[in-house]
């Protein structure tokens, strides 16, 4: 098992506000159904809302990134990597904040990169003191205002301090998420069978 010192979880707070609107949305269409419908009408509200609200836990919410002294673990809906920090190549920040590892990309869905004019709204001075746009230029996923900017620094902070200290690097791992999958697929095919 993976030793985990000084740990860092980084997970968007727009976040909320998505699990917030979907749990808003959902609890409404299952109320109109409790109060109008049928019990088999009823059946098929919950499971697609169960649906709707699993599908959203896993797009919106299951996705972040934990930085550690030894390394860093980056959640997706569906499959999570595990990573030394003597194993990351790179780290750039173009559509998400990805790590290059033995050739191999790994995205974040956690981090990803505004729009390309993004950019154009910053100030010299909101990029002062750190190591990015050198000659000026920046590009619109490294923004300190973005979320692949944020996550995409915190990872080379930890990179950096990792090479200063003298410890075991994590080991990598990679997780299939197979109960949220199951769940999800289930949930899909009983609304779909309450349908028929």
């Amino acid at each position: 098992m993976t030793v985990r010192s000084n740990t860092d979880l980084y997970r968007p707070r727009s976040v909320y506000a998505s699990i917030a609107v979907t749990i808003f949305f959902v609890i409404g269409l299952a109320a109109e159904s409790v109060n109008h419908g049928t019990i088999l009408e009823r059946v098929d509200a919950f499971l697609w809302g169960a649906f709707v609200l699993t599908g959203a836990y896993l797009l919106f919410y299951r996705p972040c990134v934990i930085y550690f002294d030894e390394g860093v673990t980056i959640i997706n809906p569906f499959k999570s990597h595990t990573l030394g920090w003597d194993m990351v190549e790179s780290i750039e920040a173009q559509y998400t904040m990805s790590l290059q590892v033995k050739g191999k990309i790994i995205r974040a869905w956690a981090a990803p990169a505004p729009g390309r004019y993004h950019s154009r709204s910053l100030h010299l001075s909101e990029i002062k003191g750190m190591k990015i746009g050198y000659d000026g230029l920046i590009r619109p996923g490294e923004s300190p205002r973005s979320d692949s900017g944020q996550a995409s620094y915190l990872a080379k902070l930890r990179l950096e301090a990792f090479k200063s200290l003298n410890i075991e690097p994590a080991t990598a791992s990679e997780t299939i998420n197979y109960p949220g999958i199951t769940l999800l697929v289930a949930l899909f095919v009983m609304a779909l069978g309450a349908n028929i």
